[in-house]
């Protein structure tokens, strides 16, 4: 019986938890509910996550929502496969560059998104998709300035952290956002992204978009 059950198409965030559960070695069901076809609008769903988005996860009697909550969630109980176990500092600093990619890549990286390709063509801004990657300028930069230092987030292993954002970095690279003025974080996002666990995420998730 699979430990974990996650909630999520694959084709939306819930790849970035595929990519942890892959790289933990966490047995784990995948139920691809999807919100296009109102799936998370269901009573069933909505008593798991009270807000129509995904993924969640159901572990035991524990159901989390939001990627990276749920992922460092699945890194503290799950420690293990190809993914270091972290202390109470470490964790607390993968804590921490989680939030800090949510709110200085993802925020923007999601207004690229929406007015490069989700919306439709006559609601699209083409200056705000460029105001969104004129205010990553700032936190690519430091981050690209941290890993001139070190290989990964915490220092010289890949840890959840790297997971967390590279996941969340993975939306430059879809579109095209030049990234040549940070080379470390480039080459770091090249590193993170090259791992098995993400190409077999990244499958999964690209064969439920063919099917969509």
């Amino acid at each position: 019986m699979a430990k974990v059950t996650l909630y999520g198409t694959p084709n939306s965030r819930a790849t970035r938890v595929l990519w942890a559960l892959k790289e933990l070695g966490v047995d784990y069901e995948n139920i691809p509910w999807d919100f296009r076809k109102g799936e998370t609008n269901t009573p069933e769903y909505l008593a798991m996550n009270p807000m129509p988005t995904l993924p969640t996860l159901k572990d035991g009697n524990v159901i989390v929502h939001e990627s990276c909550a749920i992922n460092l969630h699945l890194a503290r109980t799950y420690p293990g496969g190809n993914l270091p176990k972290l202390n109470d500092k470490e964790m607390s600093e993968a804590t921490q560059w989680s939030f800090w990619s949510m709110w200085n890549v993802e925020r923007h990286s999601t207004e690229i998104m929406m007015h490069r390709a989700f919306l439709p063509e006559a609601q699209r801004d083409p200056a705000a998709a460029d105001r969104a990657i004129a205010a990553l300028q700032r936190p690519l930069k430091a981050i690209d300035g941290l890993l001139s230092k070190q290989q990964f987030l915490l220092g010289d292993k890949f840890t959840i952290a790297d997971l967390n954002m590279a996941a969340i970095s993975g939306t430059l690279l879809r579109f095209n956002v030049d990234l040549s003025s940070f080379p470390h974080f480039k080459a770091w996002l090249d590193t993170c992204r090259a791992r098995p666990a993400q190409i077999a995420a990244a499958e999964l998730q690209a064969a439920a978009a063919k099917a969509a």
